[in-house]
């Protein structure tokens, strides 16, 4: 298994054959949204603050699937949608969501499933997350996913989600081998934290000890909190840099079966 980071959210992972997309967002830079940060001057400032490490078409060349977490403009957002061949297969979180990708156009687009759905020889399950402190105070809907295939480490994907009982149970559930992170800590006026921060990655490793953990979605929106230097400072402190992956943009990491 191969987990390539692109920008955020965005990455790919290669599996059993297939080459999957998670949560495209190819806006350029400082040209989307100002998310509203709790700090004023963040809050000025346009995402995404970083540019693609590669060209759409370099990201899109052997893309078998799109899997879709949530539509957020840091994830899945319009522009991003017009700019992809409508014809590729794309899993989405819900069916609300489903909904809104066929309306931008996309001919083949399935709800993932609890109990799974096998693309090829993967198959995913979709997993509950929570995008906000607490139930009553999030950013809306929004999933993980896994990733099985014979032969190959289990993935799991947490998504946009703060550390809470959910996350456990996919942990405990799941078993997974890989873990990837959203893990900047991004705040938003009026809600608070919406994904996990240092702490909550230090939290997985303690949940997970036999896991490698990855993490995404960092440095490039307006209303994160966490740096990659920030991660590493907090794991190096604790003893846990060396199971943590903290990938630059572009960056592509292996993963085998434990022996």
């Amino acid at each position: 298994m191969k987990i390539q980071q692109i920008r955020n959210a965005t990455i790919k992972v290669y599996c059993a054959g297939k080459c999957l997309l998670i949560d495209p967002w190819f806006q350029k830079k400082g040209t989307g949204l100002c998310a509203p940060s709790p700090d004023p001057e963040k809050a000025k400032l346009p995402s995404p603050s970083v540019e693609l490490p590669f060209s759409v078409e370099e990201i899109m060349a052997d893309v078998d699937a799109i899997v879709v977490t949530h539509i957020h403009p840091d994830h899945f957002d319009p522009e991003t949608a017009s700019m992809l061949d409508k014809a590729i297969p794309v899993f989405a979180s819900d069916a609300q969501t489903k909904s809104q990708i066929e309306r931008f156009g996309y001919a083949s687009v399935s709800v993932l499933p609890d109990d799974g759905t096998a693309f090829g020889g993967v198959t995913l399950h979709r997993t509950d997350a929570m995008h906000g402190p607490v139930p009553e105070r999030t950013a809306g809907a929004a999933c993980g996913v896994i990733l099985t295939a014979p032969e190959e480490p289990t993935l799991y994907i947490a998504g946009d989600s703060v550390y809470y009982d959910g996350v456990q149970r996919a942990l405990t559930r799941h078993q997974p081998d890989v873990i990837v992170l959203n893990a900047c800590g991004a705040e938003m006026m009026g809600i608070g934290r919406l994904i996990m921060d240092a702490e909550d990655v230090w939290k997985v490793c303690q949940a997970a000890p036999n896991a490698a953990v990855v993490a995404s979605h960092m440095e490039a929106v307006n209303h994160a909190a966490v740096t990659r230097d920030d991660l590493r400072r907090y794991l190096t402190a604790r003893g846990a840099i060396n199971r943590v992956h903290i990938p630059a943009d572009g960056e592509t990491l292996a993963f085998s079966l434990p022996q």
